[in-house]
């Protein structure tokens, strides 16, 4: 996987551009803040310096003073030039350079006032800020001339570059930082996820080997409980699949060799009549026994595929009940088993159903009754609740193994592990039985001891 691709190193991106952008807002606010307050107190100092000059020289303004003043400028980073009314150098403190003369001269072509002014602010494009204040006698009647104070505006420029400098520092704290928070986001998820998707890959193959990071307590660890029981759920349907897949060949094979043994016997021309109409009737029964048995497999499929539609109708209680006393009682009138149906209900309740495939499961639940049971009297009870009635089918035969009685729902499953033809049955009918009822919303329980077997379905009402 290409590194661009790659989970971390787009975290990362998105923390530098994130953490760039975040630095260049502030910095941008913080530069044109503090230079604007800097150039600002600057300003606001050579006002004050020139006013603090304009007084001295207001009490004194002799050649001395003059001089005074501006030696002690020449001792600082600022220039001071003293001009008189009409705006002829005095004096300048050392140094002053040739351009302020000139600044001077045209500052002298602006209108005069009687206060401190601000005459150069942009120290971006000029080498100087400066300011110009009044020298006045102390009773204001006599003007004696102008003092120009000066700053460098390279103080400044000092100031931005130190600031953009330390934005550069900033920029290459935050690409280690960056670097390193890759590298950890390697460690703590690329890692997992890599390892995550190479099992992932064998969860079909090699689901026994799955080795995941489930110990952990964060959402990878979590992925990965996720996927080791689908891996478990996928193994084990697997196993299901292979064993169904198994078994229902084996039932197929079943009747195909019967038919062809049996065709072949009927076939021969020396076969007495009497075998030849004992093979035919067995052919016959052989390929009812497989049509059930490919009808049985084609509604599981439709079951797993969800495409098993049901013809739900609104079906009252009480004529339920009767249809399943009917059905189940000529079930059992041909054989040695005595059936009685307790049904007694004639509430108006009604259930919506699957009218065909209710009747279908109570079949199964007796067929099952008659074939396996070996019980000599079946019972048909049913209790009505508030929201459902439940039905139970109750024999008193030898009963379902325990070992056997979690099973006998799955498919192909028969207690009988012989396979026999005798003993009637696919092995599908329970299976499907059962889901019919949970399509139904419904429950299929069993229970069962040396007594003999309960089967009880439970039903939701129609709820008006």
């Amino acid at each position: 996987m290409p590194w661009r691709n790659s989970l971390p190193f787009r975290i990362s991106l998105v923390f530098l551009l994130t953490t760039l952008l975040i630095e260049s807002v502030l910095f941008m606010l913080l530069y044109h803040t503090l230079l604007g307050e800097r150039v600002v107190e600057e300003i606001d100092r050579l006002e004050s310096r020139a006013e603090s000059h304009a007084s001295v020289l207001a009490m004194s303004f002799d050649k001395e003073t003059i001089s005074h003043v501006a030696t002690m400028e020449s001792e600082t980073d600022t220039k001071v030039a003293i001009v008189a009314p009409n705006h002829e150098l005095l004096d300048t403190s050392n140094r002053f350079p040739d351009v302020l003369s000139t600044f001077i001269r045209d500052a002298s072509d602006q209108a005069t006032f009687d206060q401190t002014v601000v005459l150069e602010t942009d120290w971006e494009n000029k080498p100087y800020l400066a300011v110009r204040t009044p020298i006045d006698s102390m009773d204001e009647a006599t003007r004696y001339g102008y003092v120009y104070m000066f700053l460098p505006t390279e103080i400044i420029h000092g100031i931005s570059h130190r600031l953009q400098l330390r934005f550069l520092y900033i920029t290459a704290i935050a690409l280690i930082v960056t670097a390193l928070t890759f590298l950890l986001l390697s460690r703590l998820i690329s890692n997992p996820i890599q390892q995550l998707r190479r099992a992932t890959e064998n969860v079909l193959t090699r689901p026994d080997e799955l080795t995941l990071p489930t110990s952990r307590v964060d959402e990878i660890g979590e992925l990965a409980r996720s996927i080791e029981s689908m891996s478990r759920e996928l193994s084990r349907l697997k196993t299901e699949r292979n064993q169904f897949l198994s078994n229902l060949a084996h039932e197929i094979k079943t009747p195909l060799t019967y038919l062809q043994g049996y065709a072949e016997i009927a076939s021969k021309p020396q076969t007495p009549a009497a075998l030849k109409d004992q093979s035919i009737q067995t052919i016959l029964e052989e390929s009812q026994a497989l049509t059930e048995l490919v009808e049985n497999a084609f509604q599981l499929a439709q079951l797993d595929e969800n495409t098993f539609t049901l013809h739900q109708d609104e079906i009252i209680l009480s004529d339920l009940c009767d249809d399943l006393t009917r059905v189940l009682t000529s079930m059992f009138r041909v054989t040695p088993i005595v059936f009685e149906s307790r049904l007694s209900i004639s509430s108006a309740a009604a259930l919506r159903i699957d009218h065909n495939r209710i009747i279908q499961v109570f079949r199964a639940l007796g067929h099952n009754a008659i074939v396996h049971s070996e019980a000599s009297h079946v019972t048909l009870d049913g209790v009505l609740k508030k929201d459902t009635i439940t039905f139970t089918l109750q024999d008193d035969g030898k009963g379902i193994p325990e070992a056997d009685l979690p099973h006998i729902f799955e498919r192909l499953y028969r207690v009988e592990k012989s396979r026999s033809r005798r003993t009637g049955g696919s092995g599908l009918g329970l299976a499907i039985a059962q889901q019919i009822i949970q399509y139904h919303e419904g429950s299929l329980d069993v229970a069962s001891n040396r007594s003999g077997t309960i089967f009880t379905i439970t039903l939701p009402l129609l709820t008006k």
